[in-house]
């Protein structure tokens, strides 16, 4: 990305509707904040479990005056969403009315090209974006990915959760995350399996120091990708879960990769699928 970093993010708090079909009347409304960009590429940010939008302020902040950024509250936990949303197909649909034909509101919406990143949670539903829209998706940034399971804590957590006696007492919020992590269990094979199929560039982001996902999840999701010769990983030293907390430039200049990659895929060069596996070698090797 070339174009010079924003100051101060010209971005907002949106709410519009997607078909989400357990919802009533098979629409939801999804609020989110949304980052206007000159440019020609969107990246839509999937978050993790609970769906915390306001985490990414400082990427916002930071974002390329060229790049135009949709960070959404996801289904299940945007305002007066009762219930989780489980299925990653319902999740991912939350970016419909963003895919190119579909766009609205105008030049605001303009049809772009686009970026899936995901956090967490999240990351899987950015392979899945990939998956389910390949024409319009053409590049995925993975960051922290729930590929796996959480740290052996946080799945007794989890247990706990559920016990007789203490279920009643759990807020809300953390019934809809019990839910999901339970929920993806049935659904990472499939997704995992069908992922030699891509045929976008991804970035693997994972922090060596993540207190609540493990980093072998990378290693997981690198060996599923390892067919397309399109992913790269990126093992950050000091990095903890929040990575958009901590370096949130490092993600845009991830972003910034997996456009350069599509384009160069679109123009037709076929040194990308072996130049992107020897950056993920070198990467890997240069940070243990």
């Amino acid at each position: 990305m070339t174009a010079p970093y924003r100051d101060a993010a010209p971005y907002r708090d949106i709410v519009y509707t997607a078909p989400i079909a357990s919802a009533p009347g098979g629409r939801m409304q999804i609020d989110a904040s949304f980052a206007p960009g000159e440019g020609e590429w969107r990246v839509f940010v999937f978050t993790g479990s609970p769906g915390n939008r306001r985490l990414f302020t400082r990427f916002l902040r930071t974002a390329p005056r060229d790049l135009e950024i949709v960070v959404i509250s996801r289904p299940g936990f945007g305002k007066d969403h009762d219930e989780p949303v489980l299925s990653f197909e319902e999740q991912v649909a939350a970016i419909t009315p963003f895919l190119p034909g579909n766009a609205g509101r105008g030049a605001e919406w303009a049809d772009k090209k686009i970026v899936a990143m995901g956090v967490s949670y999240g990351g899987e539903l950015a392979l899945q974006a990939a998956l389910t829209f390949p024409e319009a998706v053409r590049g995925v940034v993975t960051l922290s990915a729930l590929i796996d399971e959480p740290h052996d804590y946080l799945l007794r957590l989890e247990q706990l959760g559920g016990a007789p006696g203490v279920e009643d007492f759990v807020p809300s919020v953390w019934r809809k995350v019990r839910a999901e992590i339970a929920g993806r269990r049935a659904q990472i094979g499939p997704l995992l399996a069908s992922l030699g199929d891509l045929a976008a560039p991804v970035e693997v982001l994972h922090g060596d120091f993540d207190a609540l996902v493990p980093q072998s999840n990378a290693r997981t999701l690198m060996r599923a990708l390892e067919p397309t010769g399109l992913a790269a990983l990126e093992i950050i030293p000091g990095g903890t879960h929040y990575i958009e907390l901590q370096y949130p430039r490092r993600l845009h200049q991830a972003i910034g990769r997996v456009i350069e990659r599509s384009e160069r895929l679109d123009a037709g060069d076929g040194r990308d699928a072996r130049q992107m596996r020897r950056t993920s070698d070198e990467r890997t090797g240069s940070d243990g």
